[in-house]
């Protein structure tokens, strides 16, 4: 098999969220390239092993493969590896919890692309900054680099683009409490993606929908998306998104069962996705899904009358956050030990 024909296939793998099936297929094309001493094609597939390991929740790993195809594009002062190099290691610095540092990274990368007029690139340093904002809770300037995003590839007609741009503004507008907006768009990006049959981003456009229901109270709905999410997330073999979908469940769970029954003293449901939410993220060393559980296990032990092992809990995800400078999560932590915030409070 030629070689444009193995990169073929393992990009059709890849858009189709067979990561592991790709990254297979790109180690393989990786040795091809430095046994051939072809500095292009090893930086293509660094750039794609890049991606593939922060998919799949391998955050420092991924960073690995992106600092090597920085230093390789700079040699060969490739200027646009150079900028997707800076990309990916900003998204990677942000799912770890460094996302100021994420934030100087896709800036400098916006910066090469702009220099060279490259339009997809300059969309997509847009959506990543509203990404990166959003993980520090910074939802205004999230939701206004998602619109920025939005209109680029509007005329670029990328249309799979589109879906995760509307995924961006679904997650934004629900924390910022416009929960309708929220439904839309994760409505149009399911919709997009189902067309695209794009299985991840299907996934995460359920899981999107699923929180927009939550949010409502609409329990039933809630998890009957939650649980198609899980379901492709499963086939694909996702760890990081299906644990943020794994403590939505969770939190539905907790919510539904409270309601049906305050002298309840159980949760055992709920709390053990939790635990499993929360091994998910200690193995993608995501501090910030680490806060989210900390703070639902939290809630169970108040529900419990477990307060002092609740309240410490608590602490540990004030602090936690805190450390990260993640605003809402420090604020969700507080409020519920000030007694702002009412236990099962429904996290959006």
């Amino acid at each position: 098999m030629k070689i444009e024909e193995y990169i073929k296939k393992a990009e059709d793998l890849r858009s189709k969220g067979f990561f592991k099936e790709s990254l297979k297929i790109w180690l393989k094309i990786y040795k091809q390239g430095i046994e051939n001493n072809n500095p292009e094609l090893t930086l293509d597939s660094l750039l794609a092993l890049g991606d593939l390991h922060r998919i799949m929740g391998n955050f420092n790993k991924s960073l690995e493969f992106y600092n090597e195809a920085f230093e390789i594009a700079e040699i060969l002062r490739h200027e646009r590896a150079i900028a997707d190099s800076l990309s990916g290691a900003a998204l990677s610095h942000k799912a770890i919890g460094n996302w100021k540092e994420g934030l100087k990274l896709i800036r400098k990368a916006r910066k090469i692309y702009e220099k060279n007029k490259d339009k997809k690139g300059i969309a997509f340093t847009l959506w990543a900054e509203g990404a990166i904002w959003r993980f520090g809770g910074r939802i205004k300037k999230s939701l206004d680099n998602f619109k920025k995003a939005l209109e680029v590839f509007k005329i670029l007609k990328d249309k799979i683009a589109l879906g995760y741009t509307y995924c961006g503004l679904g997650g934004s507008s629900r924390v910022n409490g416009d929960f309708l907006a929220s439904m839309k768009y994760y409505e149009k990006a399911n919709k997009i993606f189902r067309e695209k049959k794009d299985k991840f981003g299907i996934a995460y456009s359920y899981c999107g929908i699923g929180n927009a229901f939550r949010m409502r109270n609409e329990l039933k709905e809630a998890e009957q998306n939650f649980k198609k999410a899980l379901k492709i997330y499963r086939e694909i073999g996702d760890i990081v998104s299906s644990s943020y979908t794994l403590w939505s469940l969770a939190i539905t769970k907790l919510i539904d069962e409270y309601k049906k029954n305050k002298k309840t003293k159980d949760y055992k449901e709920a709390y053990n996705l939790i635990i499993l939410a929360e091994n998910n993220f200690i193995k993608c060393n995501d501090p910030r899904g680490l806060i989210y559980c900390k703070i639902t296990k939290a809630m169970i032990y108040y529900l419990n009358n477990k307060r002092t092992i609740g309240k410490k809990i608590l602490m540990e995800a004030f602090e936690n956050a805190k450390d990260y400078n993640f605003i809402l999560e420090k604020k969700y932590a507080q409020g519920i030990l000030s007694g702002k915030y009412t236990v099962p409070f429904n996290i959006p």
